[in-house]
Formats: structure tokens, sequence, C-alpha cells
């Protein structure tokens, strides 16, 4: 029994000392900063901390590196690679891009997000029918309207006083006041408009100069309203098909700086607003500042299924596919050991977990 004990003894102070060891050895590992900037709903900062799927990932990320951590908030994805560049933090996470610029001057952990751009609509981006209408009748076009419908009445009294006849067989038009002048009218108009139906046709001479009067008067300014009409229709159509980046061309759009969204349509045919984050962007949205905005799809999701519920809508497909990563400055041993750690999490299911608590069952990543 005495060996036994001394045995048992043995054994525990071994495990003590080991502990120990490893937990002095965890203590004399430099403390990780690490750097964050809001990206909802990656990253989300409230009065008790920041929350968010990279802050859970990470969280998980950290207890597998056996390492002491601390968040140091940056204002975007640009500030944080400054940072990171400069030594001021050592790990930069939370929605940054993998791209070929980045890549030379940082190094990347493998993927661990799929994401890509896609882009946000008000609902009632879409103008009501009475706002074509409205655009008819701009003061240019109301005076050429109005015009019109005076020679129309003008032409119309000067056409059956011309025709009218006391002999019913002898003309097209009605003897009687009321019913003559809107048979002249109507003369007038489908004459005007080059139509000429045929029914009402003038027999005199004096009718007969009449109507190519009216043709040569009336004709330019019918001309000038039906372009008009086609103008307005044109852009009508345009106002309300925004499906896809091929419908951006003329647009306002929101981006936030320094993103992929704004470096993918610096060069195109669409009228950037850039913006410092995304609360001023939706704000803008919001308020009509703009026609659209393009960011990143989980991030425009989330915003359409939360707090911009029933007033925003993400339209068309994923565009411009890209792939969020870890950062780290270049040859830092870190990148090799957070690799093995992302693939225990996913062997693991813990990563599949967060995401689910995020985005939702069966979202793909």
């Amino acid at each position: 029994m005495k060996v036994r004990r001394i045995a048992a003894a043995c054994v525990a102070s071994f495990v003590i000392l080991l502990c120990g060891l490893s937990a002095s050895a965890q203590e004399s590992k430099p403390i990780l900063k690490v750097g964050i900037s809001p990206f909802v709903p990656f990253v989300v900062l409230t009065k008790d901390g920041p929350v968010g799927a990279t802050i859970d990932f990470w969280k998980k990320m950290a207890d597998l590196l056996e390492t002491r951590y601390e968040f140091v908030e940056c204002t975007g994805v640009a500030d944080k690679l400054e940072k990171l560049a400069d030594g001021r933090i050592d790990v930069a996470i939370g929605g940054i891009t993998i791209t070929e610029e980045r890549e030379t001057q940082f190094d990347f952990t493998q993927p661990t997000f799929r994401s890509g751009l896609d882009i946000l609509i008000r609902t009632d981006s879409e103008p009501a029918f009475s706002s074509l209408l409205v655009s008819l009748f701009e003061k240019n076009k109301l005076f050429i309207f109005l015009l019109l419908i005076l020679l129309v009445v003008i032409a119309g009294h000067i056409i059956w006083l011309a025709e009218r006849s006391t002999k019913k067989w002898s003309t097209s038009f009605h003897r009687n006041y009321f019913p003559g002048v809107l048979d002249g009218m109507y003369w007038a108009l489908v004459t005007a408009s080059t139509v000429g139906y045929g029914d009402l046709v003038p027999k005199k001479w004096i009718g007969k100069v009449l109507s190519a009067l009216l043709i040569v008067i009336f004709l330019p300014l019918f001309g000038f309203l039906i372009a008009s009409l086609s103008s307005d229709l044109t852009l009508y159509s345009l106002r309300t098909n925004i499906q896809g980046p091929e419908d951006l061309a003329g647009k306002q759009v929101g981006v936030i700086k320094g993103t992929t969204s704004e470096e993918y349509l610096r060069d195109g045919p669409s009228n950037l607003f850039k913006f410092e984050d995304a609360d001023q962007m939706y704000k803008a949205l919001l308020v009509k500042a703009v026609d659209a905005v393009v960011y990143d799809a989980p991030v425009l999701k989330y915003f359409a299924n939360t707090i911009g519920k029933g007033k925003v809508e993400v339209v068309g497909k994923l565009f411009e596919q890209q792939y969020y990563g870890i950062a780290v400055r270049q040859g830092s041993p870190l990148r090799e050991e957070i690799n093995r750690d992302l693939l225990a999490l996913e062997e693991s299911g813990d990563y599949a977990s967060v995401i689910e608590k995020w985005f939702g069952k069966g979202y793909s990543h």
C-alpha cells in the first residue's frame, strides 16, 4: 500500500509539473494582437466587446493555438492591413478578401469563407407608373400638348364651317354644331397624326387646303411628343431593371472605400459614391441618395434579412467570386499553425456550427 501511495504521489506530481510547464509556456508566448473592424455579421462591435461569426471562429482557433490574444479595433480593411504591415498587429481577421495584389504584400491562410459581390436596392426602387405620367407633362411637353389640343379644336371648327352643308348627303360632316364640330376635331386629329381612316373626307377645295396645312403644322408637334414619350418609356424601363452589374450603367452606386467592390466598379460606367462604412452606405440607399449599393454578398443578405427587411432586397446572381482569409505578415510561422487549426475546426464540425449560428442552416460557405 505504501508503494502504491508513493507511486500515485509521483504521478500526480508529474501531471502537476506538466500542467505548470504548459501554463508557463503559454504565458511565455507573446500576446497576439488581432486586428478587427466592423463587418456585420462577421464582426460586430458592442459595448460588451466584439461579437460575430469571425469572432466566434477566432476564439475557437485561439483555443487550438493555445495562445493569448487581444483585439485591436481598426476602421476598415485598409486600416487593418496598414497596421499589419508596420507591425502594430500580428493577425488581421474579418472579411479580408484574398487578392493577387494583397498576396504580394502579406501571407494568407487557406480560405475561411467563400463570398462574392452582390447588389442591394430598395424594394420601392421601381418608380410608380404615375411618375411616368408626370414626366410626360413637364413644362415644355405640357405646352406642346395644350397647343395641339387648341389647334385640334380650332381646326375642327374651321373644317366643319368649310364642309357643312344644308344637304345631308353632300358632306361627311354632320350639319348640326355639336356633332359636326366633334366630327371636325376627330378628322383634324387623325389627319394630323397621318392616320387618315377615310371615314371623314373634305370634298371642298378649302377643306383640302386646310388638310394640307394641318399636316405641315401638326406633324412636327406630334413627332416631338412621340419622341418624348419613347424617351420617357426607355428611361422608365432602365430605372426599373437592376438585376446585375450590367444594369448599373448610368446609375448612382454606393461602395465602401478600399474594398473589392470599389475596385470592381472603379473603371465602369456607374457613378460611384464612396462611403467610409456600411452604415453610411445603407442610409444613403434608404434616403434615395444612391440607386443601389454593391458590396460583399453575405453582408448584404444579412442586412436585407434583419435591419433592412421589407425596405431593401438583394437582386441578381453572385458575381466576382472571392474568398476571405486570415492575413499575417510575410514569412510569419502563424500561417502554418492557423492552417492546421482551420482543418481541425472543419473536421470537428465547429466551423459549420458557427456558420449555422450566424447565417442559418444550409448556408453555403
